[in-house]
């Protein structure tokens, strides 16, 4: 069965947003990753959400994420309208773009799982008014939700209909995480997967910054996307790199390289 292939826009960062929709169209992804933070500065040109989205219709692309809503995992005393006012925004903007999966990481801090899974059931209920799913992401460098194991349980005591995981093949290699720990992972409860590789450092060492094109370093990718296949996972493989030597290249060979690689990896 082919897979579906995104590219994250934060791959290619310095470029500006009409011309990495482009660029990712011509090098031949299914989807693309877009980012809150360009949808904003879009939107404060005269219907510049409307062009997002015109050009997405154009390029024959699927919006397959919008990247991220924070701060709504253990939010600050005085936080919470702030957090809800950002997240409705992105819900917003999602909608707007159909987009139908919006990726919430996980906080870095450690508290009550129970509080977790309450807030997390909370952004639920918020993104389910704007027809949006939302993917929680465990990080790899958090005290506490860093793992699979932990990420499922906060995804299955929030019980929402319209909440899932997001697995990073970075985090899930920092953080601990073994393909055993997927088994009680639904294949329906996961959104989204990104991908990147990373080189052989040990696990506390590792940045965001360290991600390489898949195939380029020691993760095993294609066991890991096999996994999720197997247990019916039908969503976008979603190409996510924070490198800055890549940053600095020619966007459209990091795009082009970047489809490639996955290919060679078995995604």
């Amino acid at each position: 069965m082919p897979l579906k292939r995104a590219l994250n826009l934060v791959t290619i960062r310095n470029a500006p947003l009409a011309q990495k929709l482009e660029l990712v169209r011509v090098a031949g992804y299914d989807g693309v990753g877009l980012w809150l933070d360009e949808l904003d500065q879009a939107a404060r040109e005269p219907d510049g959400l409307s062009r997002v989205r015109r050009a997405l219709e154009d390029s024959g692309l699927i919006a397959a994420e919008l990247c991220y809503v924070g701060g709504w995992m253990y939010p600050e005393e005085g936080q919470q309208a702030s957090v809800r006012a950002q997240a409705e925004r992105a819900f917003r903007a999602a909608q707007s773009l159909g987009c139908e999966c919006v990726v919430a990481p996980v906080s870095t801090d450690a508290g009550d799982l129970e509080q977790a899974a309450s807030d997390f059931a909370a952004l639920c209920e918020l993104a389910q008014r704007y027809g949006a799913r939302v993917a929680l992401e465990f990080l790899g460098g958090a005290q506490q939700v860093r793992e699979v194991r932990t990420a499922w349980r906060i995804v299955e005591d929030a019980d929402a209909p319209n909440g899932g995981l997001l697995i990073d093949s970075f985090h899930f290699h920092k953080g601990g995480s073994e393909l055993a720990d997927l088994d009680p992972v639904r294949g329906d409860r996961v959104f989204l997967v990104h991908v990147s590789d990373c080189p052989e450092l040990p696990r506390q060492e590792l940045e965001d910054g360290d991600r390489i094109f898949p195939g380029t370093g020691v993760l095993e990718l294609e066991l890991i996307a096999a996994a999720l296949v197997n247990k019916g996972y039908r969503g976008f493989f979603s190409l996510e790199l924070f490198n800055q030597e890549y940053w600095a290249a020619d966007p459209y060979l990091i795009a082009q390289e970047g489809i490639h690689s996955m290919k060679r990896a078995g995604l």
